[in-house]
C-alpha cells in the first residue's frame, strides 16, 4: 500500500510554505513563496490576500512535481497561519481593501476612545472589562492590534467598505474560502477576535459583543474546531493546486496554536518557546487564567474541548535579526565570502558566539513594533544601550540574540506567575535552528530547552499530524507527541547565571525608567 500524505501550509507574514509529509510525521519537501507587507503610513500593515491564495496554489503545485507524488496519494490539506488579519469581503467574495495585519496597529487610538473609556482601571474601562472578561476569558489590549479594533477603524475611516463588507474572515479562513467556498474559522483564531462566548466552550459569536464592534453575527464566519473537516476542494480550486476535487481541507488553527503541537509541548503544563518573525511562551492549561497588565492569558487552542493555550505573544523576535542582517550587516554576499559560509545566518551565530555572554556590556531591547507581552504598550520601541567605542559587530549580533532572549524569559515568568514553574521548555521555529541561540535561551531563562528536529517545519509538521488524527491514522491528540523528535537538549551553564540574572533586572529597568519617553515619541503614529 502506497504512502499517504497531507500538505501542511505555513501562511506566514512574509510567506507561504507547503510542507508535504506523511500522515506519521515525516517531510519528505518543501516549498515556498513570498509576498510583500506594505506599509503605507505609520503604524499600518497591509498585505494583499489574493497574494496568500496564489502562493498556496503554486507551493502545492511545485511541492508535488519535486516529489513526484500522486494527488490519489494526499487525503488531506490544513492550515497553520498568521492570526488577527482583518480581510473583508464583498457578496461575491472579493476582497474589498488590502488586508490589516496583525503587525497594524492604527486603531490604538480609537479602542482607547470607544471601548477603554474612563474609570479605567490598568487603562481598561472596569465595567466594559468584566463584561470582556466574562463572556470572552480576555480583551482587546491597547496596542489597536486586534481584529475589533480594526472594524471599529473601518466604521469611522472606510464607511463605504464597512457598509459593503458580507464577510470578515482572517488569513487561513480566506485561502480556505477560495479551496472550498466555505467561510469557516477554528476555535484558536475566533477567541482572539474578542467577540466569541468561550464561556464552558461555548465557541459561539456574541451578539451583545458583536453591537459593540457594529457588526453582525452574520459578517463573521462558522466557528469550527482545528482538527474539523470544513469541506472539500471545488474543481477550480483542484485545478489550480493540482489535487483532487474530493481532498478533504481539515480547518488548522494559527501559528501560536501549532507551535505546541510541533514543540511536543502538549500535555498539562508543558511550556514551549517560538522563535519565528515574532515569539512567544506557550502551554495548554484546563483552567483558563488571564493577567491583563502583561498581555497574556489563555485563548483557544487546537483541542478546545480539553485545552486552553496559555499564551504570552511577543511582536518581534526573528524579525529583529532580519532588521540586523539588512540594515547593519547590509554587504550580505562580501560578508559571507569573507567567512566562506553559505547562510548569512551562519555569520551571525559564529560572530554572536566570538562575543561571549553578556555583550561586552550591551544590551538591546527587541520592541521594533510596540509589544504585547509583557509590556501591552504599542508605543515602546527597540534600542541599543551602553555602546561604547570598545564594541564591535559581534557585540551589536549578540546582544540582538540576548534582548531577545531576556524578553522571552520576561514572558515566560508572566505565564509561570499564572500557573507553575517549568524545569524545560521546547523550542521551535526559525530561530530554533540555531544552536548558540538555543544555548543562550537556556542560560537566560535558567531552563533546559528542548530543540525539536526541523524546528522551522515544526508547525506545519504538528497541524498535519492533528489532521492525520482527524482522518483515523492517530489514534489521540496524546499520541501525537509520539511523532515529535527531539533534536538536542541544551542545559544551563551555571557560570552565566549571575551575569545573565543582572542583565534581566536591567532590562526590564529600562523599559520602565523610558516608556512615558517612549509615550512621548510615538504616541498615536497610526492615528489616520
Amino acid at each position: 500500500m502506497p504512502d499517504k500524505y497531507i500538505i501542511a501550509h505555513d501562511l506566514g507574514t512574509s510567506s507561504d510554505k507547503a510542507v508535504l509529509v506523511t500522515v506519521f510525521g515525516e517531510i519528505l519537501d518543501t516549498a515556498q513563496r513570498f509576498y510583500q507587507t506594505h506599509h503605507p503610513a505609520p503604524g499600518y500593515a497591509e498585505a494583499d490576500p489574493l497574494d496568500w491564495w496564489e502562493a498556496v496554489c503554486e507551493t502545492t503545485r511545485e511541492v508535488m512535481e519535486k516529489t513526484r507524488v500522486r494527488a490519489d496519494d494526499v487525503v488531506g490539506m490544513t492550515f497553520s497561519s498568521q492570526t488577527q488579519c482583518l480581510v473583508s469581503l464583498d457578496r461575491d467574495g472579493s476582497p474589498l481593501r488590502p488586508a490589516m495585519t496583525w503587525l497594524d496597529g492604527r486603531s490604538a487610538e480609537i479602542i482607547d476612545e470607544i471601548l477603554w473609556t474612563p474609570p479605567r482601571v490598568k487603562g481598561y474601562n472596569i465595567f466594559r472589562i468584566l463584561e470582556f472578561l466574562r463572556i470572552t476569558g480576555g480583551a482587546p489590549g491597547h496596542t489597536g492590534k486586534d481584529q475589533i479594533g480594526k472594524m471599529l477603524w473601518l466604521r469611522r475611516h472606510q464607511p463605504e467598505i464597512f457598509a459593503n463588507t458580507d464577510k470578515y474572515l482572517d488569513a487561513k479562513d480566506f485561502v480556505i474560502y477560495k479551496l472550498t467556498g466555505k467561510t469557516v474559522t477554528s476555535v484558536d483564531l475566533a477567541v482572539i477576535w474578542w467577540l466569541l462566548d468561550t464561556r464552558k466552550n461555548r465557541n459561539q459569536w456574541s451578539p451583545q459583543l458583536c453591537k459593540l464592534a457594529g457588526v453582525t453575527i452574520d459578517q463573521l464566519p462558522d466557528v469550527m474546531e482545528s482538527a474539523a473537516v470544513v469541506g472539500t476542494l471545488t474543481r477550480d480550486a483542484a485545478e489550480r493546486t493540482g489535487l483532487r476535487a474530493d481532498t478533504p481541507i481539515i480547518n488548522g488553527a494559527s501559528d501560536l496554536a501549532v507551535g505546541a503541537l510541533g514543540s511536543g509541548a502538549i500535555n498539562e503544563g508543558e511550556l514551549h518557546i517560538s522563535l519565528g518573525t515574532s515569539g512567544w511562551v506557550a502551554g495548554h492549561f484546563t483552567k483558563r487564567r488571564i493577567d491583563l497588565p502583561h498581555y497574556t492569558g489563555c485563548i483557544g487552542s487546537t483541542y478546545p474541548q480539553k485545552y486552553f493555550l496559555g499564551m504570552a505573544h511577543q511582536e518581534t523576535a526573528g524579525i529583529c535579526l532580519e532588521w540586523l542582517k539588512k540594515n547593519v550587516l547590509y554587504h550580505e554576499e562580501q560578508l559571507k565570502a569573507e567567512a566562506q559560509v553559505a547562510n548569512i545566518y551562519e555569520l551571525l551565530d559564529t560572530l554572536a558566539e566570538r562575543a561571549g555572554p553578556g555583550a561586552g556590556g550591551l544590551i538591546f531591547t527587541p520592541w521594533m513594533y510596540g509589544e504585547r507581552c509583557p509590556l501591552d504598550d504599542d508605543t515602546v520601541r527597540a534600542g541599543l544601550f551602553n555602546v561604547g567605542l570598545n564594541h564591535s559587530r559581534e557585540h551589536i549580533i549578540r546582544a540582538v540574540f540576548e534582548g531577545i532572549a531576556l524578553n522571552t524569559r520576561w514572558a515566560m515568568e508572566t505565564l509561570e506567575n499564572l500557573y507553575a514553574p517549568v524545569e524545560e521548555l521546547g523550542i521551535v521555529g526559525g530561530g530554533a535552528k540555531s544552536d548558540v541561540w538555543c544555548q543562550i535561551m537556556a542560560d537566560i531563562t535558567n531552563r533546559k530547552i528542548n530543540q525539536v528536529d526541523r524546528p522551522q517545519q515544526a508547525g506545519a509538521k504538528g497541524i498535519a499530524l492533528l489532521a492525520s488524527m482527524t482522518l483515523g491514522y492517530i489514534p489521540t491528540y496524546e499520541e501525537i507527541k509520539k511523532f515529535i523528535t527531539i533534536r538536542h537538549q541544551f542545559v544551563p551553564n551555571p557560570e552565566n547565571r549571575r551575569l545573565y540574572d543582572e542583565r534581566f533586572r536591567e532590562f526590564k529597568t529600562i523599559y520602565r525608567q523610558n516608556r512615558k519617553m517612549y509615550a512621548r515619541l510615538n504616541r498615536n503614529p497610526a492615528a489616520h
